[in-house]
Formats: C-alpha cells, structure tokens, sequence
C-alpha cells in the first residue's frame, strides 16, 4: 500500500477518534435537579428531557387524531433527530440547543392571597422555572434574552427592565404593568432561573451557591421517586408533607364559600380542614408517562400510619357498575364523579370516625357537622338516613366548571325510605309524571326537584332535574355520548375504583393545539377542518380518573389526552 495512503487512512482515523471523543466529552450529562431547589419548597416539579416530553406528545392517540385537521403534522421533526444532533454535539441555533439540552425543574415557595373583582380569593404561586442548560453560560444569556424578551414584549408591552446585581449573577426583572408579579430571571453558568417573585429567584441562586439547604436533603424524595418510577416517566412531581398541608390549608380558605352555603360550616372548614391536614397529610407525589396511546398521570399522597383497615374496607369498591346512570343525563356533562361502595351509609360513618379520632374532643364533634353540610348543596338533608337507603352506586354531576349546576343521582336501594328523605328535604310538593318517571317539584323553588326514574333518583334544582327528563326524552344523554363510551372502556375492570371521576377535557385539548399551532415548524400546508376538529374533540372529550385506597395512602390515575401538559398550554395560552 502506498505510504501516502496509509498516511490519510492514519489521519482519518485520529480525526475519527477525536471527533468520537469530542462528542463524548461534550454530550450532556444529566444532573438531579433537585439539587437546585430550596430544602423548603412546597412543590417540586422535573423534566429531564423536553425533546422526551414533546416525542411523546406526538405519540399520542389524541395528538395524531388531533393534528391532520388542525393543520399539523403528526411527526414533527424539530424534537426528533435534529434535536438530538444539537443536543449531543451543542452545534446549533443557540436557542434550539438549550431547549434540546434543557433540563427543567419548577419551584415554588410560597402564595400570595389577593382580593379581585368578581373573585372572592385569587391564589397566586410564588414559582421560579429552573433550566440546566449544559452549554455555556455567553449562549445561555443568547438564548434567554431571545425567548424571554419576545415573551415580555407579546406579554406586557414595551416593558424595560431593571438590572442589578446578586452576587456574582445579574438579575433582569421587568415589572408588571397590570400591577401582578413581575418576571425576574437570572443566569449562572449553565443555568437560567426564571420567577415570577425576586426571593424565589434568589432563594435558587444561593442553593446553587451553597449558602442554602437543597431539596436533596428530603429523605422522602428519593422514596417517592422509586415509587412513581421517576426514572422511565416524562415528568415527576413532589410536595413535601409541609407543602401538602400549607395547601390544603390555602384550599380551605379560598374554597370555604364552595364546601357549604351556612357560615358556620364555612367556618368549621375554615378550623377544620388545616388541622385535619397536620394529622393526615404526608407527602405527595406526581409522575406522568403514555401509556397505550394516552398520557396516564398518577397521583399518590401518604398518610401517617397509612389508611386505618376499617377505611381501606369500607371505601372498597363493589364489581365495576354498568354506567347505566348515564342514560339518565343531557350529553353536555362538565364533570361526573362516581362512588360505587358496597355499603355507602357504612363508608361515611368510618370517613367521620377516622378524621374524628384525628382531633381534639373539643372540635371532633364538628367533623360531622362539616361534613353533614358538604352533602347540603346536593339537596341531602340526612346524609347518614339517605345513604342507608341509597347506593351502592351514587353520583355528583356539575353542568359546568363553577360548580353552580349541581345534581344528584343514587341508585335505589330502599324506595319507600328515600321517598320519605325527599319528602323531608323538599317539604311541600307537587307531583309531576312524564313516562315512567315521578318528578316532584318543591313549593320552595329553592329547596329544588327530585325525581325518581327507574331505579335511581335525581337531586337538583328543578332546572337541571327537567334538563335530564328532556335528554332522556330526545336520547340525547351522555351514554350516547361517544367520548364518554370512550373513556368509560378505559376503567379499570379488575381492581375496580371506589371513586371515577369523568371530566370534559376539550378546552384543555384545544388550547394545546392552538398553543402549538402557533409553531410555524408544525404548521402544514393543509386547511385546518373546523367541522372534523370539533369532531375529533368531541370524540375523546372526557378524562377518567380513578382513586382507591393502597397501601401507605391513596393514588389516583387519570387517563387523559394530553394529562396535565394539555392543562399547562391552556393556562399559558389563557394569559398569552
């Protein structure tokens, strides 16, 4: 062989080697991001892997029925093996590489409380986004400045913001011009921290810099994250006992109003539920992942002690119910919570006597009270009494998500008892028959309706109650609804939930399409089908989630279209 060739294949092949190394040297290597949150945060949220995230996405049932009539394509390639190029070899639009790089953590420390118009209460987190660019700080700042500044100027306007210094890091915060929370964001190094509260921003900052306590320091992190198999899942989540309690604590003040309608229940929720969640609440945590072509989030939160076996039995579910009930409903139901315990009136008592015992005897007795009141807006006047001639199967339905449409409906277990707990709810009736079914109206208008039909009853107000006789009367209910059908064949058949929540998810799923729409590398040359969209959503229109009782707490599963990403691009596209 002549010398010159040996010469180049020599040469060629170190060029080989040292490109290989290279490669390997400077591909990311992946870092736990709790490192970077404060040991005192209430939520915690990671992703390792936005490319993963989106990849799966796309890999949705939901997402290729979805995309073709919105005008998207169904493989997009930005996230596919271009971002994975960029990713390893850092070679790349400097924005394109961070967000092939990134991994991304979500913190918050704390809520501000605000009175708004029209609200009683608005709850807004003190949160800082958290991103691990692994590439150099001079393309970190490139990219940030990009993407943030074109945010600021769709966001607020003409906004400028204000620098000054933190240590070594500068910080860039643009105020509010409505006069919410400003956006603060900082870099150093390789990672860019970006809040919407100054202390957040710098509680991250003197993590990274060792002056504070990080969140690696929680034993029970790494607990949770072998159980929710954190490592194989899109996305994973973890709220400190502290935090479960602090927002159980702020639920109870914002919600009080919604969980009874007399002040004294108000107030007992207001006294009870913080207690309650200092004995009963431990940690939680949150991992998302697809699964058979729909993205499946899990929820888990512990209990000290775990569920007393007494609960754990009674809130045992019966055989999987025939979703009959549905026939019995208008088509257009916002949301659907099933309870399907063998002895309902046996699953209450236990629930009073398990928070019961969790507090002093001076305020245990307003356990039952509260909870007595929180049946009161369903037109329950004795819960105890109609849960023992009600059920197994018993269901609360809300028209709409302000809950103001509420309804009612239990199975018959013994006629002549219910009929006697109407009578004392309703008080003077008139009685109405259309078919088979037996509609009294009370003589309060506020006291509502009642109807018996078949073999359940429905409670409500005499609206609401007359929509569900005029959907049955036309068919048009939600059992013929074909995103109900559809979600209801995803529950569980084998471990059978106590408790089945349906939600209208079509806004969420809306939302996301049109977040991404906004994406022109997704956009297609195709016209969008508006007709065939609508059809598409309404097809898959409902989420199913299922809560049971296990072992060291409870867990609930949603299975739903795009989970709790879908939820995140409603709410960004709702303040964009």
């Amino acid at each position: 062989m002549k010398r010159w060739l040996r010469t180049l294949l020599l040469v060629a092949g170190t060029l080989i080697l040292l490109l290989a190394a290279w490669l390997w040297w400077n591909r990311p290597r992946p870092v736990d991001m709790a490192a970077y949150a404060p040991a005192d945060a209430l939520i915690y949220l990671e992703a390792n892997s936005l490319p993963d995230i989106f990849s799966g996405l796309a890999s949705t049932e939901a997402w290729r029925a979805l995309a073709p009539v919105a005008g998207l394509t169904t493989a997009p390639t930005q996230f596919g093996w271009f971002s994975r190029l960029a990713a390893w070899t850092g070679v790349g639009p400097a924005d394109v590489v961070v967000l092939a790089r990134a991994q991304v953590a979500i913190v918050v420390l704390g809520f501000d409380a605000a009175e708004e118009p029209k609200q009683s209460l608005h709850i807004k987190p003190r949160a800082a986004l958290v991103v691990e660019t692994h590439t150099s700080q001079r393309r970190v700042q490139a990219a940030v400045d990009k993407l943030i500044g074109d945010y600021v100027r769709r966001t607020y306007g003409n906004v400028q913001a204000e620098r000054k210094q933190s240590g070594d890091v500068s910080l860039a915060i643009w105020p509010n011009p409505r006069g919410g929370l400003p956006m603060v964001v900082a870099v150093s190094g390789s990672v860019a921290i970006i809040g919407n509260d100054e202390a957040t921003v710098q509680a991250c900052l003197a993590v990274r810099r060792g002056e504070r306590p990080a969140l690696t320091s929680d034993p029970q992190l790494a607990e949770m994250r072998e159980r929710m198999r954190s490592d194989d899942a899109l996305a994973f989540g973890y709220v400190p006992a502290a935090g479960a309690r602090r927002l159980l604590a702020i639920a109870a003040l914002a919600y009080a109003g919604r969980l009874a309608d007399d002040q004294r229940a108000q107030s007992a929720a207001a006294t009870l539920l913080p207690q309650l969640a200092a004995r009963l609440l431990g940690a939680a945590a949150w991992s998302a992942r697809v699964q058979d072509g729909a993205m499946t989030d899990i929820y888990f939160i512990t209990v000290p002690n775990g569920v007393p076996p007494r609960l754990r039995d009674a809130l045992t579910a019966v055989d999987q119910p025939t979703n009959s009930a549905a026939a019995l409903l208008p088509a257009d139901v916002s949301q659907l919570t099933r309870y399907n315990f063998r002895e309902p009136d046996v699953a209450w008592r236990e629930l009073q006597a398990a928070l019961s015992s969790q507090l002093d005897i001076t305020i245990a007795p307003l356990v039952t009270r509260f909870l007595d009141e929180a049946l009161k807006p369903f037109g329950v006047a004795d819960p105890r009494e109609f849960l023992r001639a009600a059920g197994p199967e018993l269901m609360t339905v809300r028209f709409d998500e302000s809950g103001t449409g509420l309804l009612l409906v239990a199975e018959v277990r013994d006629r002549e008892a219910l009929r006697a707990q109407v009578k004392k709810q309703l008080g003077s009736v008139r009685v109405e028959h259309a078919g088979d079914a037996e509609l009294w109206l009370s003589a309060d208008e506020e006291r509502g309706a009642a109807c018996f039909v078949g073999n359940y009853l429905i409670l409500g107000s005499t609206d609401d109650v007359r929509r569900c006789l005029n959907a049955r009367a036309s068919t048009h209910t939600l059992a013929a609804s074909s995103g109900f059908t559809h979600a209801a064949a995803n529950a569980a058949t084998t471990d059978a939930a106590g408790i089945i929540s349906f939600t209208d998810e079509r806004e969420a799923m809306r939302a996301f399409i049109t977040l991404l729409a906004r994406q022109k590398a997704l956009r297609t040359n195709s016209t969008p089908d508006d007709a065939a969209f609508k059809r598409a959503l309404d097809e898959r229109a409902y989420t199913i989630s299922e809560t049971r009782p296990v072992e060291g707490g409870f867990e609930k599963r949603t299975r739903s279209a795009f989970g709790q990403f879908g939820t995140l691009a409603s709410q960004i596209a709702g303040g964009m």
